[in-house]
Parts: C-alpha cells; sequence; structure tokens
C-alpha cells in the first residue's frame, strides 16, 4: 500500500472498511471544502495544495503512476471523480452475470493513502480546477482521466446502455437480468466479452452481436476472429458482420431494413474528451505529449492512459488498451518524480505486446509474442493469463494487501483455505454529484 510521507499542504485521511456488503450510493457534499460518504468512509478534509505529484484519474494508468512515484521516493495524492478504481477488465464479466458485483471496483483509498474525491474541470501546468472551483496544486501532475464511451451520430443513441465503469455495468447487469433478448453494437473487445460472458450466464437469452466491419476483433490477428466467431456461435450468439446501425429505439435496433429486438448496449469503443481541461489535444481528442510522456508545452504536467496519444517507436498510434495504460502511467509516474526532484525525464519506449480476452466459460484468445491461442484447446490457456494478469496487477499497484480484490475467478483456484486470504470487502458505487 502506498504510504506517502505527511505535510501541512497533504490530505492526510483516517479509514476502515465499510461493515455493509450492500452497494451504497452516496451523495457528493453540498460543502466544498469537504467529502462526506456513506458505506464507513470517514470525512476527509480537502487540500487547495499536495506536495508531490498529484494523478488525475483511479484507473490503470492512475494507480500505476502513482505506485511509481512512491517507489521512487516522492509523495503521491490521486484525485478521482468517485474514489472508485473500476477493474475495467473484469466489466464485461460482471455485467453479463460470470462475475459478481463486488469484482467491479476497489476503493483507490485501499491503493493510495492520499486522495481528494471530486471532478477536474481544468488542467494548467503543474495545478488543477475542481468543479466547484477550488484549485489545487502540486509539484508535478500526471493526467490519465477522460476517456468516455464513443457516441457516434446515430439516431437513439442515447437509448443504448454504455459499460465503461463499474457503475455502468452494475447497472447494465441487472437490465439483462430483466431483458429477453439483446443488442450489442461493437465487435471489438468489448462487444465479444460482453456477449461471451452473458451467453455463458443467460443461455436463454437471445443475443444479436452487430459489428459493421467483416470480422469481429478487426484490430486484431484474424485468428481472434474466427476464434471468437466459433466460441460465440457455439453459445448460440447471432453474429451480423458488415451491418450498419440505421436508428436505436426502445424496442431495439434497426439494421439495414430489419429490427433486432432487445435490450441495446453500445460497445464501439472509447474517445477521449481531453479538449474540455484546456490542454493540447490530437484531432482523435487525446493529450499531445512528448517522448517522456510530458504534456505538450509544459514542464511539469504529463498524461498517460487512453486520455494521451501514445504512439510506438515507429510513430503509429498505439490502442486504447489496459497493457498500454499501466506501462505508460508507471513510465509517467517515474518522469514527475524526476521532475520534482530537478532530475532529467527520461524517454519512453511503448508498444502494444499482445492480446489476452476472457470470454467466460474458461474459454478466451490470446496472443503471446507471436504465438496465437485461438484454437480449440489452446482456448482453455487465455482465461488463465487473464487472471495472472489481473493478479500481477493487484501486487504492482498495492502490494499483498491488495489481494483483497483478487477476482472471484482468481479465487476460485487458490488451493490454500481460504482463511489465511486478506480480508476482502464489498465495494460502495458512489454517484458524485458535479
Amino acid at each position: 500500500m502506498l504510504r506517502a510521507s505527511s505535510g501541512s499542504s497533504t490530505l492526510r485521511s483516517q479509514r476502515r472498511q465499510p461493515t455493509s456488503g450492500e452497494l451504497v450510493a452516496a451523495k457528493h457534499s453540498a460543502d466544498p471544502s469537504t467529502h462526506q460518504s456513506t458505506g464507513g468512509h470517514l470525512e476527509v478534509k480537502e487540500p487547495t495544495e499536495v506536495e508531490g505529484v498529484l494523478v488525475v484519474g483511479g484507473g490503470y494508468a492512475g494507480l500505476h503512476a502513482a505506485r511509481a512515484v512512491h517507489r521512487c521516493g516522492v509523495p503521491v495524492t490521486v484525485v478521482d471523480r468517485t474514489g472508485r478504481h473500476d477493474f475495467v477488465t473484469r466489466l464485461a464479466a460482471v455485467a453479463g452475470g460470470t462475475a459478481p458485483v463486488e469484482d467491479a471496483s476497489g476503493p483507490v483509498e485501499s491503493f493510495v493513502d492520499q486522495v481528494v474525491v471530486g471532478t477536474v474541470v481544468e488542467i494548467a501546468d503543474g495545478s488543477v480546477t475542481m468543479s466547484d472551483g477550488r484549485t489545487i496544486t502540486a509539484d508535478a501532475v500526471v493526467v490519465t482521466a477522460g476517456s468516455v464511451p464513443s457516441r457516434p451520430p446515430v439516431e437513439g443513441i442515447e437509448l443504448a446502455h454504455a459499460i465503461r465503469s463499474a457503475e455502468d455495468a452494475i447497472a447494465l447487469r441487472g437490465s439483462i437480468n430483466r431483458a429477453s433478448s439483446m443488442v450489442i453494437i461493437g465487435g471489438g473487445a468489448t462487444g465479444v466479452q460482453l456477449s461471451g460472458a452473458t451467453a455463458v450466464a443467460h443461455p436463454s437469452l437471445t443475443i444479436h452481436l452487430v459489428e459493421a466491419m467483416p470480422r469481429l476483433l478487426a484490430g486484431m490477428p484474424e485468428a481472434f476472429s474466427s476464434g471468437a466467431s466459433r466460441i460465440l456461435e457455439g453459445r448460440n450468439v447471432q453474429i451480423h458482420l458488415s451491418s450498419d446501425i440505421e436508428r436505436i429505439t426502445e424496442q431495439g435496433a434497426i439494421v439495414g431494413n430489419s429490427l433486432l429486438e432487445g435490450l441495446v448496449v453500445w460497445a464501439g469503443g472509447f474517445s477521449a474528451s481531453a479538449q474540455r481541461y484546456g490542454m493540447p489535444t490530437a484531432e482523435d481528442g487525446r493529450i499531445l505529449i512528448d517522448e517522456a510522456l510530458r504534456v505538450l508545452r509544459s514542464q511539469r504536467t504529463f498524461a498517460a492512459g487512453d486520455i494521451a496519444a501514445h504512439r510506438d517507436h515507429d510513430g503509429d498510434p498505439l490502442p486504447m488498451s489496459a497493457q498500454i495504460a499501466v506501462r505508460a502511467g508507471s513510465a509517467a509516474g517515474r518522469n514527475a518524480a524526476r521532475a520534482v526532484r530537478g532530475e532529467p525525464v527520461q524517454a519512453v519506449d511503448l508498444r502494444q505486446i499482445g492480446w489476452v480476452l476472457d470470454l467466460g466459460a474458461r474459454r478466451g484468445l490470446a496472443q503471446v509474442g507471436p504465438v496465437n491461442l485461438t484454437a480449440p484447446g489452446a482456448d482453455l490457456i487465455p482465461p488463465l493469463l487473464h487472471d495472472a494478469i489481473d493478479l500481477k496487477d493487484l501486487l504492482e499497484i498495492g502490494g499483498v494487501h491488495a489481494l483483497r480484490y483478487a477476482s472471484t475467478s482468481v479465487r476460485s483456484l487458490v488451493t490454500w483455505p481460504l482463511a489465511v486470504w486478506p480480508l476482502r470487502t464489498s465495494p460502495t458505487v458512489r454517484a458524485v454529484t458535479t
């Protein structure tokens, strides 16, 4: 667990574990100087200045950035809209029903001691402005939050469910439980994994998976497309390729001249919205950064994860993925710590080194180096890799104490008595007003 040094300007908070296993929605305090929530969290005073590095966002990039800063011996504070770390790679399983809601998220304060809960609306070099008008300054800032589900100009798109956050996944899970049919728009990683999990947990549900491209998982090796089609069709998922959505209605989605009835879910990818922070951005809305992940025209502000325009050594754009977010977050955190200490920052070499998808029921798809694990039999390995990566991520961001948030899938593989496993609590999902 990260332990930032104390100081007059650094947030310090006491905390205890929630006493209830129920999901609790807590409203942000009306008092702009404090945050009060239910579920066992105590009131915390929020600072206007923090020592060391301020990380914006408590996702994969944010927590890995915070961990890297801490390892460099520099104090670190994380500001996050909800105060929850969403385990994004588990959300399809949670929404689909093959994983419990407890797998969806954990409190950021379980991984980082210094936490500010609130919404950042503007970022300057070395400072951020919150939605209530307060400004928080730091010696350096790492921006990792700001991506949202893409919303194309499709009539009725507002009727479609999204799946980006733990709150989205839990709400969608409830809707799926009440549905008799379902239309998932987008045959990328999210859509394929959601289709697979839902088909396992709800075998009687009619599931349509709609993709505009000629194959599923178009951004991955072709072996992934055939492997995904084989697994999903074996679970009676109806796949519609080269199909455009005309419009979305309360009854379903219009594809061509046909109505596909059912609960509509938009899984067509994500987009960045860094313009709202007042930062230099590329055409796709991602923050422009240099080779050290420093925001252009800045000295003390860095960016990492989906919000940043990461490129590989050939200058080609890198995908929005948890893998890139983890590695970029760590690198940005180290460079931010170097900047605080007055040391030269270092260039960062990023590249996508593979893919791992869990489709539920111990089947999945993976690419490890040049090897594709997509064929029958080989598709048993990717879920194990998925669990191993999940476990490694927890250990990296929070040490052994973070194992209390190990996924149910990982826990099912444990052979020693659960009594020796660190205690785990159910999440408190907060709806924060801004």
